[in-house]
């Protein structure tokens, strides 16, 4: 395998943990909403994942490795991800707010920081800061 195949490998399987993380958001409060499905699906499309291995992870996402991502701008890229999806329902379930602690945890965001962190997060998507600006910042502050 060349390097650029395993490069593709490694970035495929990321990509597919995160779709994971996320959906896993969405079905920890019992259902998936329509509004939840409809950000998955859309941040897949931004991934560049076939609807076929969305189907994949959705059927079995246990059968999917987790990838924790290399640099702390994509583990808050992440973070803010899964925030994101948290909220898209206009509710705050306690199931979802402590599954986004304990994946920020995996994720290597720092015990310490991390619910000041999920609360700027919050603030920050509930009002609709882009998320690359919103990442740029966190990271300023959090990094």
């Amino acid at each position: 395998m060349g390097l650029l195949e395993l490069f593709n490998s490694y970035d495929k399987k990321k990509r597919k943990s995160h779709f994971k993380n996320l959906y896993t958001v969405a079905r920890v409060d019992g259902e998936v909403a329509r509004a939840e499905m409809d950000l998955i699906v859309n941040l897949a499309e931004k991934f560049q994942m076939s609807t076929a291995e969305v189907l994949k992870v959705i059927r079995n996402p246990d059968g999917i490795a987790p990838v924790l991502p290399k640099t702390p701008g994509e583990r808050m890229e992440h973070l803010y991800d899964l925030v994101t999806v948290m909220l898209v329902d206009g509710e705050i379930d306690e199931r979802e707010l402590f599954l986004c602690k304990s994946l920020g945890l995996k994720l290597g965001c720092g015990e310490e920081n991390l619910d000041p962190l999920l609360r700027e997060m919050i603030e920050a998507a509930m009002q609709g800061v882009a998320p690359e600006k919103a990442v740029a910042g966190f990271l300023e502050k959090y990094s």
